[in-house]
């Protein structure tokens, strides 16, 4: 095949994908709503989540798993952000404990916040992606404990951005929800 027809025909897929990943996020509104509906908020589950991937990984051909399975927990991350977001929408007051004496209604540029976090592959990356996907830059983060055993790392984190918008809010709340200890420790102007 020349060039141009490896490029059609990947236009072609693109456009099959479009319409799937279109068709998850509508499965992905219809869980956020059974989930609303049981006044549940908890999205992320990392055994279900590494089940899946260990499923649709295994037929994958070694030399394209690590590929593939980075598009699938970008997938599955992005349902989670969906989710997140429209629980938010749907219930605010289940979240304003996130937001307890943090002055959040006023503009600020910075928001440093702590947070723990597992210590296994990927899951400050996802964090760092998180914060990108919403939006917003990361300006500092400092390694605070790092556990002899593996089993968490804990850190704070200055998030450039507004507390008082609406996706500075959900971004928080999705990072409280797939972290443990988390906490706004302050606005900075």
């Amino acid at each position: 095949m020349r060039l141009e027809e490896i490029r059609a025909k990947i236009d072609t897929l693109d456009e099959e994908i479009k319409a799937l990943l279109l068709e998850r996020l509508a499965c992905s509104r219809e869980v956020a709503s059974a989930k609303a509906e049981q006044g549940e908020t908890q999205i992320y589950r990392a055994d279900r989540e590494e089940a899946i991937l260990e499923r649709l990984g295994g037929e994958v051909p070694e030399e394209l798993r690590r590929e593939y399975l980075a598009i699938v927990r970008k997938i599955m991350e992005t349902s989670r952000m969906y989710q997140y977001g429209l629980l938010y929408d749907w219930m605010p007051e289940r979240f304003q404990a996130l937001f307890a004496g943090v002055p959040y209604e006023i503009p600020g540029q910075r928001v440093k916040l702590l947070l723990t976090r597992p210590n296994r592959p990927n899951a400050m990356s996802s964090i760092l992606s998180m914060v990108g996907d919403y939006g917003y830059n990361m300006e500092k983060m400092e390694l605070l404990s790092y556990s002899e055993d593996r089993e968490s790392v804990r850190f704070l984190l200055t998030v450039r951005g507004d507390l008082s918008e609406r996706h500075m809010q959900k971004l928080m709340v999705q990072l409280a929800g797939e972290s443990q200890d988390f906490c706004v420790m302050e606005v900075l102007r």
